[in-house]
């Protein structure tokens, strides 16, 4: 009821003058705008100074760009106008191309997604219909992955926009104009199944209009309404995030082995991007968040996507809190034009432009570095420590409601359930507080339930011993 209630709720502060784009920003617990810077932009590599090991400016022309990855330290980008993949040391300097100059057999023709693993670099090679892989030691094509077997691609070109490799060396690919989920191959390049299709959702009219259609109107309008995915990612576990552009309800899924969504949804608002719109406005771009990339923490303790809509990069933790809010659209140096990927390189995020033609790194500020490490310490079990930073996080940002759960559940860890009660209310967190009330009514059950029973056994002492002596003065009357 109450993520409904936050839903529906119209709040106009979000696009009034008080907020520019580019501010971070959180929801409430009634849905309304509380501003808290969580990161600042650290730095821009764009065409301006972009240098390579030995600060030679401009040794290539950045374009297009279209997706990055960090593999041991550097950072892989793809390029549509120059048909590249472009490496980045840890200092942001250009290292060299895939692939090199004069490879035949390597050459890329917008090259969209990007992904390493075990020191082969894959690439969703858009219109050469593969998936190239190169040795990054070597710089050399070694395999390509091409002309799936199943029945679709007889009439369908298979058009790879996103890749990436599970910790058994499948890999997982998304291409255009596909609707039946994720393609899985194995580790030779051939093709296995596809899983975890995007539900189809009707409106009321559509599914009156759906109740009596013919089987080929039925196939029709399904193809029309089914979303597909356009980007994903893969934690340590082997789970794969996904995200869909036009998916408005369910945007981001983490799927397991079996194509199931098993992404928690525990926060006040659903993981949307931004849960609070409006249809007309002449300041910011209307509508839902469209969500075009996800990337996962290397802790799994934390995840970020991207809104195209709005150029913001919201994060949450594992179970779906939405922790802080950045970025914004614009033309100013911080802001995102046109933003085409996110990826995490440790506690940094870098996002890809395509219009500004840029790679834009940005820093968490003290507050959100406070807010991870929290929930880091936590998941360590190291309540006391969380529930210190927490109290760090509220010296920062008092409206924090998160934090006030957090400190409830190192206190409901560590035993004191009186306090976590009364941190679970201010962090409106009902499902903790009512763990933490149980725990709390069976502690004063098991203190007061000794005196109760001396009571009770002397109460019936008493009445047994008031009856025996009213017995005996019975019978010595007699």
């Amino acid at each position: 009821m109450i993520k409904f209630m936050i839903l529906l709720q119209s709040v106009s502060l979000l696009f009034s003058g008080l907020f520019t784009t580019q501010q971070s920003y959180n929801y409430s617990y009634w849905g309304e705008i509380a501003s808290a810077e969580s990161m600042h932009l650290l730095r821009a590599i764009d065409n301006s100074n972009i240098t390579d090991i030995n600060d030679v400016r401009n040794p290539v022309v950045l374009g297009d760009l279209r997706d990055a990855f960090v593999y041991k330290d550097f950072i892989y980008v793809s390029d549509a106008t120059a048909n590249k993949v472009y490496v980045f040391n840890n200092e942001f300097k250009y290292v060299k191309s895939f692939p090199e100059d004069g490879d035949e057999l390597g050459k890329l023709n917008t090259p969209n997604g990007v992904y390493v693993f075990n020191d082969l670099l894959y690439v969703a090679d858009y219109n050469n219909n593969r998936v190239a892989i190169f040795d990054i030691n070597t710089n050399q094509l070694v395999n390509e992955v091409k002309n799936p077997n199943d029945i679709i691609f007889e009439t369908v070109d298979f058009k790879p926009l996103r890749v990436a490799v599970d910790r058994t060396g499948r890999i997982n690919v998304i291409a255009y104009n596909i609707f039946e989920g994720v393609m899985e191959f194995d580790t030779d390049g051939q093709f296995n199944r596809f899983f975890g299709t995007n539900t189809i959702k009707f409106n009321f009219i559509e599914a009156l209009i759906y109740k009596f259609a013919t089987k080929e109107q039925r196939e029709k309008m399904a193809l029309n309404l089914q979303s597909s995915f356009i980007s994903l990612d893969i934690d340590k576990e082997g789970y794969i995030y996904t995200a869909s552009k036009t998916e408005f309800w369910e945007p981001v899924k983490r799927l397991n082995f079996k194509g199931k969504n098993v992404l928690e949804n525990k926060g006040l608002v659903p993981v949307v991007g931004d849960s609070v719109t409006q249809e007309q406005d002449t300041r910011v771009e209307v509508g839902p968040s469209q969500i075009i990339d996800v990337a996962v923490h290397e802790s799994m303790q934390r995840y970020s996507i991207l809104d195209q809509n709005r150029g913001r990069i919201f994060t949450y933790d594992k179970e779906g809190n939405l922790l802080y809010i950045s970025g914004g659209k614009g033309t100013l140096q911080d802001q995102l034009s046109s933003p085409t990927s996110l990826t995490y390189f440790n506690e940094y995020i870098i996002v890809t432009d395509s219009t500004s033609k840029s790679i834009k790194i940005y820093e968490p500020v003290q507050f959100a570095k406070l807010v991870n490490k929290a929930i880091a310490e936590y998941t360590a079990m190291d309540y006391a420590a969380a529930r210190d930073t927490w109290a760090e996080v509220l010296k920062l940002n008092s409206n924090y409601f998160l934090a006030y759960a957090g400190i409830g559940r190192a206190q409901l860890r560590e035993g004191n359930y009186e306090d976590a009660m009364k941190n679970f209310e201010l962090g409106y967190d009902y499902y903790n507080y009512s763990k933490a009330f149980e725990q709390y009514r069976n502690d004063q059950l098991a203190a007061f339930l000794p005196y109760v029973l001396i009571v009770g056994l002397g109460a019936v002492g008493f009445v047994i011993f008031k009856s025996i002596k009213q017995a005996v003065k019975r019978e010595g009357e007699d």
